[in-house]
């Protein structure tokens, strides 16, 4: 019967007659003759293709053999694979995946085939047919997932098993998306897959990119489902990545579903209100919009209205953000409904009374002048402005959107005339304004430029000074650069002055921001020349005549006064710095250079005065500083100083070493001014380091050259500028974090910092060879000589320069942006090494050249704190390879400047605070460089060293740096480490011999630390035993145990002697949480409700083991006593007083793995119920 069906199926020419018979074969002929008709439907599938669909249809609905069906399956692949048309996707989708026997790792395989074999080139045909054929091959997947659970599962560990970036494919985040609308639960798997994906850098944005280009019809279709799955990302706290990562997803929604647009908005206002954590993302993203294309919000302008009313809520970054959009659509939309809204909601906050809301209004406003300053056609005839411009000028514009924004600013500088403070934020917020690129009318650009300069003109410059000497100060003009034949007249910037007679009208902290927006305004008007004002690089400074030996004996306000003038002059010099540094006149740039030079002279007075006198001193503001959380700061910070100039108290923590006792140290001269809040030197200043470094103190004013002191300065001022925005993190604040900043991670923002650090990097590593040239002829001058390397000025400033570039340099290399990046990175590689340029050169190659390249420069730190930023710099590019040889580099750095005993310049060994926490970090690397049996040979090697710690100036014998006042630091890192590594070395393939020796290990690692913890009998080194043993006992009770039960039969002694080791840090961890009591230690008290919890559960796990393996009766439990450290039995009435402090516990830094601890000590009930 068969045989006559396929000849008459052969036969047939016609189309209908052909389909009939195929139809109709199931239901004619008999089970035993379906495989011979399977294998003439599989000929006539690939000669007809046609037919398809019938065919399959018909192959689905026949009894097949499993070998039969294989054949069939891979044929099918095949002809997927081949196909022009892509009509019939769907079809093939619905056979390969219908219901049958198969295996789990059979349809693991067919799925991806057919991962593989889906895709829909435009070649396909019409778009039409492939956005057809895209929907009904979703719905096809979707149902087959629905119908069985194991296809759902094959598929999410199909995608799931991409662990690069390279693997993934478009549809993947469209399989994703259709898991997503199966089930709740697969919801969650979904969620969590993608957030692990994201932190793993697998999902990169380029893919969401094609996705949303390739499947543009599927994602119409689930758009809802696209929404919810969205939002679930964008409320994730854990991680910004994975919100910034969400943030990109609406933005490709917006940018290519544009008839869903409106929808899109009304989830995101929605969201707006339910979640008040994705605030700023949301605004973000509707800001993004805005700019491209406003009229896609204006349908939903009432409702971006309403945002107004949940301002009270915001931080000061969303309400930038909500003023920015609404003062874009009420500005730039024409006929907007909010214009005059917006209008009156900026008169009436400008009018407030109330700082915060006066600082709303100021803000408003400059975002209204950013849309209203475009102008509009017909706005562009020429101003005829006089000579006498300023902000209440507004007449001079026609009725029009110029005038409004004129008027804007005159309102804003009128309402704010009496507050300084606002006035700087208000300069300081048009500065930023106009160094964007945005469209600006000129008309509009002339005026307010002229407006300022001739504000700073009359109002801070003098060609005379009226009173030359106020009490017992006398002014002159000093600082004066500008030749006799540059200037007609000698004009100085009226500092002492000003500050003196104290006017409300003119306050001399405006002169700062003021001239900033002058310098920007020029720019801008001329092309980036300011020719017009480089007269003020070299004009003189009114300030008062002073000599510092003898300020001791002045009055207290007179030495204030010099402090105020000395601040002020600081900032004005910066500013200066900041504009001409990016100018190319030659000319200028002598000029700069001793600008440079008289920068650092004054802020050495400046902390000179501090260290020396004994006041009360408040550092003026340079801004108006607001919180994150609205707050306004106040604007001047107290400095109370007390009597003493060696007092520690007075100086910054990274100032207090040995060196303060009897010699200025390396870090004080360049940390502490630093404290002091001087306005910042912008990234212009980079491009002072494309000259030439120069030995010679002097500046030669025809061709100059950037001398040691002055690279100093930049380099380090640059450190400071860079640091806050290249984070190499994205963390999200919590309750629990102690470094709060104002600031938020702008992405474009760090990608121009970036962009001109990298610009900076050939010469920046000039200037490292030659700075290390000089290093090295010092060092082999000493030598020569067989003395100690000699510590002065010029050494000071060559070691500070070294330690700031390697600061710079793992900055930059630890950002997070290099991540979606890595021809920069590659790039910046291959200048640091040239030998390494190859193009051809691997990555890892590359990154390993590099380090070696570094390797050979670690016998130039000969100060700490460059050890510690060159080992930082090693340890930002590890982060990018995982390759042996730079991990081995890593480790024996670590170990050589541990195995050294460090000294100040003054040749006293250090100490203090910041010696120990360089240690904790050389500590850190180190033993989290090593495997656990190295662990184990350095913890014997502690427990016999430790006698040796008698006093303050003992060391170890294997690390020269560790004395006895930090020794809890290294005794601490060692917990960590262990656990660490240990959870490490879990997630490998070992077999169970190799886990029982793993184990085997950490406990003995562990009975030594609880060896030197009784030993010392220190509560540091109790406290931090108790915290760092508990994550080891608990990784061994999810891991260790189920492997000793396991092995228990063939290696019986081996885990007797686990059980054996551990028994003896148990017992010493139930001794400490009865030592805690009697000492009356409340830190450890409070945790010892959950150490005691997981030690009975180690004991039932323990007897459980036993009882699995026939040896519960070698199992005996019973009471203990409650003992001390030392073995001797506590009476219930027993009490001690607390812990004496000892000297050095103050010193030590503190842990910064505490909170993790913490979290550790107090699981949930459930957690620790699961371990039972």
């Amino acid at each position: 019967m068969s045989t006559n069906l396929i000849n008459l199926l052969d036969i047939a020419s016609e189309k209908f007659v052909r389909l009939e018979i195929i139809t109709a074969i199931p239901d004619i002929i008999g089970d035993q003759e379906h495989d011979n008709v399977a294998v003439e439907m599989s000929r006539i599938l690939s000669e007809d293709h046609e037919l398809i669909p019938a065919i399959l249809d018909c192959l689905s609905y026949l009894c097949l053999s499993d070998e039969q069906y294989e054949k069939l399956q891979k044929k099918t692949i095949n002809i997927l694979m081949s196909l022009s048309k892509c009509n019939y996707f769907p079809n093939f989708v619905k056979f390969l995946l219908m219901p049958r026997g198969m295996t789990d790792c059979k349809y693991l395989e067919v799925i991806n085939d057919l991962r593989n074999a889906l895709g829909w080139s435009t070649s396909f045909g019409n778009p039409q047919d492939i956005a057809s054929s895209q929907v009904l091959t979703a719905t096809a997947i979707r149902n087959s997932m629905v119908s069985s659970k194991v296809v759902s599962n094959a598929w999410m560990k199909v995608v799931s098993n991409c662990k690069e970036s390279c693997e993934q494919k478009p549809i993947d985040i469209i399989i994703m998306l259709i898991l997503y609308t199966t089930s709740e639960e697969k919801q969650k798997q979904v969620e969590l897959l993608l957030m692990k994906q994201i932190k793993n850098n697998v999902l990169k944005e380029d893919l969401l990119v094609a996705t949303f280009k390739t499947f543009k019809p599927i994602l119409e279709v689930n758009l809802r489902s696209l929404i919810i799955l969205t939002n679930s990302l964008l409320k994730a706290k854990s991680n910004l990545e994975i919100q910034e990562f969400a943030t990109y997803m609406y933005t490709q929604m917006f940018s290519t579903l544009e008839e869903c647009c409106q929808t899109i908005i009304a989830e995101l206002l929605q969201l707006c209100s339910d979640c008040k954590h994705c605030v700023m993302n949301i605004l973000t993203i509707l800001n993004n919009v805005a700019e491209k294309n406003v009229t896609i919000l204006k349908p939903q302008y009432l409702q971006m209205l309403m945002l107004l009313d949940r301002m009270d809520d915001m931080n000061i970054f969303e309400k930038r953000a909500v003023l920015n959009l609404l003062c874009c659509l009420a500005y730039t939309c024409e006929n907007s409904a909010i214009r005059d809204d917006v209008h009156m909601i900026i008169r009436k906050e400008l009018g407030s009374s109330n700082p915060t809301i006066k600082v709303q209004g100021v803000i408003a406003g400059i975002y209204a002048v950013k849309y209203l300053m475009a102008g509009k056609n017909g706005e562009d005839t020429s101003l005829h402005l006089s000579n006498d411009v300023s902000f209440s000028s507004v007449d001079q514009f026609r009725e029009g959107d110029l005038r409004e924004a004129a008027q804007i600013v005159e309102l804003i500088s009128r309402s704010t005339r009496q507050f300084p403070d606002m006035i700087v934020l208000f300069y300081d917020e048009l500065s930023k304004l106009f160094e964007r690129p945005i469209a600006i009318n000129k008309n509009f650009l002339v005026w307010l430029t002229d407006a300022v300069t001739n504000d700073l003109q009359q109002n801070f410059i003098v060609d005379d000074i009226e009173d030359r000497q106020f009490g017992n100060i006398k002014l002159s003009m000093q600082f004066c650069l500008n030749s006799d034949s540059e200037i007609d007249e000698v004009t100085a910037i009226n500092i002492g002055g000003l500050i003196w007679k104290c006017s409300n009208d003119i306050n001399i902290c405006l002169l700062s921001p003021l001239f900033q927006l002058v310098q920007v305004l020029h720019l801008r008007q001329h092309d980036g020349n300011l020719s017009s004002v480089d007269v003020l690089l070299g004009c003189a400074v009114v300030m008062p005549i002073c000599d510092i030996d003898e300020i001791k004996d002045k009055d207290i306000d007179d030495i204030r006064f010099i402090l105020d003038c000395f601040v002020y002059c600081i900032n004005w010099f910066r500013e200066l710095i900041n504009a001409f540094a990016s100018q190319n006149d030659p000319h200028l740039h002598a000029k700069i250079f001793k600008r440079i030079l008289q920068v650092q002279q004054l802020e050495s007075l400046v902390e000179r005065i501090l260290l020396t006198t004994n006041i009360t001193y408040k550092i003026p503001s340079n801004t108006l500083n607001i919180s994150k959380d609205d707050k306004i700061i106040p604007k001047v910070q107290s400095n109370k100083l007390k009597n003493s100039s060696n007092d520690e108290s007075i100086l910054p923590e990274t100032g207090r070493t040995q060196g303060t006792q009897n010699s200025k140290s390396l870090k004080s001269k360049t940390d502490f001014a630093a404290t002091v809040c001087y306005r910042p030197l912008s990234l212009n200043v980079t491009k002072l380091l494309n000259h030439a470094l120069s030995n010679c103190e002097e500046i030669d004013d025809i061709s100059p050259a950037l001398t040691i002191e002055g690279f100093k300065y930049i380099i380090r001022n640059i450190c400071f500028t860079v640091e806050p925005i290249l984070i190499s993190k994205l963390k999200q604040k919590t309750f629990f974090n102690k470094n709060d900043t104002n600031t938020i991670y702008d992405k474009s923002k760090a990608g121009d910092y970036a962009k001109c650090i990298y610009e900076s990097l050939p010469h920046l590593m000039g200037h490292f060879k030659c700075i290390i040239s000089e290093i090295e002829i010092l060092s082999d001058s000493a030598s020569q000589n067989e003395s100690e390397f000699i510590y002065n000025s010029k050494t000071d400033d060559l070691l500070v320069s070294l330690e700031n570039i390697y600061n710079l340099l793992a900055v930059y290399f630890k950002w997070i942006g290099f991540k979606s990046d890595i021809a920069l990175l590659k790039t910046s590689l291959r200048i640091i090494n040239p030998m390494a340029g190859d193009s051809s050169l691997a990555f890892k190659d590359l990154l390993v050249a590099v380090v070696k390249c570094f390797q050979q420069y670690e016998k130039y730190c000969l100060q700490l704190s460059t050890a510690v930023s060159f080992i930082e710099l090693l340890k930002s590019l590890q982060g990018y390879s995982s390759s042996r040889e730079i991990h081995i580099i890593l480790k024996d750095t670590a170990n050589n400047f541990l195995s050294k005993q460090w000294k100040a310049p003054n040749g006293a060994l250090e100490r203090g605070l910041l010696f120990n926490k360089s240690i904790d970090s050389l500590a850190k690397i180190y033993l989290l460089s090593n495997e656990v049996l190295e662990l184990k040979n350095i913890a014997l090697s502690l427990l016999r060293d430790i006698d040796t710690l008698k006093n303050r100036n003992n060391s170890l014998n294997s690390f020269k740096s560790i004395n006895k006042s930090n020794f809890p630091v290294f005794y601490r890192n060692l917990g960590t480490a262990l656990h660490e590594i240990t959870k490490l070395n879990l997630n490998k393939r070992l077999t169970n011999e190799e886990h029982l020796d793993l184990w085997k290990d950490v406990t003995y690692i562990l009975k030594c630390m609880s060896d030197m913890a009784k030993s010392l009998d220190s509560r540091s080194y109790l406290s931090s035993f108790f915290k760092k043993s508990l994550p080891t006992i608990k990784l061994f009770l999810s891991h260790g145990i189920p492997i000793i039960e396991l092995q228990f039969k063939s290696q019986t002694q081996e885990a007797l002697e686990i059980l054996k080791t551990l028994q003896q840090t148990t017992r010493f961890l139930q001794s400490l949480c009865c030592h805690s009591r009697l000492k009356k230690d409340s830190v450890l008290m409070s945790k010892v409700p959950s150490m005691r919890q997981l030690l009975e559960t180690l004991i039932y796990k323990v007897k459980a083991a036993l009882t699995a393996n026939n040896c519960s009766e070698a199992f005996w439990m019973g009471n203990l006593k409650n003992k001390n450290i030392h073995g001797e039995v506590i009476t219930s009435q027993q009490s001690e007083e607390e812990y004496s402090v000892e000297d050095c516990d103050d010193q030590l830094p503190e842990d910064d793995s505490d909170e993790t601890d913490d979290e550790m000590m107090t699981p949930d009930t459930k957690g620790l119920s699961d371990i039972v």
